[in-house]
């Protein structure tokens, strides 16, 4: 597994350390034939969405969604200064 797949531990980490995982919830959902599922992973933060993913693998939504979040936390802390 490369560091690519990591994404909802480098979240679960970041919430950890600035202000607790509670603040973390998901929308996860699952469409198409069950012979081919499309997944979509919805990430929100205090209820807004900070991170969306679709695709044919439910873990790998996750992680996009996680990265996405991740990176606008960074971001927003970054421009908080």
């Amino acid at each position: 597994m490369g560091e690519s797949n990591h994404w909802r531990m480098k979240l679960n980490n970041y919430l950890q350390a600035n202000g607790g995982n509670h603040i973390l919830s998901w929308d996860i959902s699952q469409s198409g034939p069950l012979h081919r599922p499309v997944w979509a992973a919805v990430a929100y933060i205090r209820g807004v969405e900070y991170g969306r993913s679709t695709g044919s693998s439910q873990d790998a939504v996750k992680e996009e969604a996680a990265r996405q979040t991740l990176a606008a936390l960074q971001h927003d802390r970054g421009m908080r200064g």
